[in-house]
């Protein structure tokens, strides 16, 4: 018994195969596809704007010494609110809805930022917004997914429950935890593929 426990500490397997994560993934796309929409208009409107935030954007990382730690630093609290965002969604009353908010609005932000760069920048755009916000999203858009579905689960069984969302989200706090150090982890990639772009010269 003890040998399964430890085996089973790690395991996504409960919230992945249910349909809570189902739902989420699709109000993701929905807002992905939203995004997208947005992004590609908005790129024919404001393509000078645009243009000078991807020079911004890759210029961070040209600043000095200081500039790794305060890229790191900006990385790791946006990932962190992302996270904390979903934890405390799931304790609302209306937690299924900030939830799936909180999913479609991932969705749509990333969706965005790659419509937009690829109507202003073309192909050299699609590949800025891939290499700066891409790559991480990869490893922290799945965290999210299954941090949220946890806080959707949570929020459902403490509402039924004595114990209520907390001792019902300490259900899933390995998971949850997991999916912060993954996430923490994809959140710092970003700093090295900016500097990549900085380098190849977007």
């Amino acid at each position: 018994m003890k040998r399964q426990r430890v085996l089973s500490f790690f395991s996504l397997r409960s919230l992945w195969d249910t349909p809570h994560m189902v739902f989420l993934v699709v109000m993701l796309l929905c807002g992905a596809l939203a995004g997208s929409y947005t992004g590609l208009r908005c790129g024919h409107t404001e393509g000078a704007l645009l243009e000078e935030l991807a020079g911004q954007m890759v210029a961070q990382a040209q600043v000095g010494d200081g500039t790794v730690w305060m890229l790191v630093g900006k990385a790791l609290c946006s990932v962190l609110a992302w996270q904390i965002a979903a934890v405390l969604g799931g304790m609302l009353r209306a937690h299924s809805l900030i939830l799936s908010g909180l999913c479609a609005a991932r969705g749509f932000l990333l969706a965005f930022a790659a419509g937009a760069f690829l109507s202003t920048l073309q192909l050299r755009g699609l590949l800025l917004a891939l290499v700066t916000g891409g790559v991480s999203s990869i490893v922290t858009v799945p965290c999210l997914l299954l941090t949220a579905t946890a806080c959707f689960l949570a929020g459902q069984e403490g509402a039924r429950s004595r114990g209520g969302y907390w001792y019902a989200l300490a259900r899933y706090r390995s998971a949850i935890i997991l999916c912060t150090t993954l996430a923490l982890c994809g959140g710092v990639l970003r700093v090295p593929m900016l500097f990549l772009a900085s380098k190849i010269g977007f």
